[in-house]
């Protein structure tokens, strides 16, 4: 009889470790209920031509964006802050992360450790905004080319409020 509470226990035990060492994943986090309230997409390279960043968001009821790229037919970068954007854009932003599965993706991307990669390695993340304040990130090495051009277009659709003009050298 006491073997048998023993056994138990050790089973419950072993049990428990693996629900704790697998991050708990037995309890899926239901993000499909958090509405998407912007998205951002960057790299970051050795060289700064090949560096941008984008982030178009709904804020107090405005659509806001952001950008920082170096296209490279044109002479100089675009640096867009808070810029108010037309609101149909981020529905087009909306129909495009249903299309290519954004969302979807970033919500099921897991953090590897990086040990032994190197430390210049060129990095993309795309990140989803949520309305309750969270959100959530996905880095890799390749970016979505759909998601890049949107944001590139838009970026040279309002590059005339850009808030400081650079050349890159």
């Amino acid at each position: 009889m006491k073997r048998m509470v023993y056994i138990l226990i050790s089973v419950v035990g072993i049990l428990l470790a693996i629900i704790i060492c697998a991050g708990c994943s037995f309890t899926p986090e239901n993000n499909n209920q958090k509405q998407v309230n912007g998205v951002s997409l960057s790299q970051n390279h050795m060289e700064y031509s090949r560096c941008f960043s984008f982030f178009l968001r709904q804020e107090d009821g405005k659509v806001l964006f952001d950008a920082q790229v170096h296209l490279y037919d044109e002479p100089d970068s675009i640096i867009i802050e808070g810029c108010e954007v037309d609101s149909e854009y981020f529905e087009q932003l909306k129909a495009l992360d249903k299309e290519q599965g954004i969302t979807d993706y970033v919500m099921k991307y897991k953090n590897k450790p990086s040990f032994g990669k190197p430390m210049d390695k060129t990095v993309v993340t795309t990140t989803v905004y949520f309305t309750d304040n969270s959100d959530k990130s996905a880095k890799s090495g390749i970016y979505d080319e759909e998601l890049y051009q949107f944001f590139v277009d838009l970026a040279k659709n309002y590059k005339d409020q850009s808030v400081v003009s650079t050349s890159a050298e």
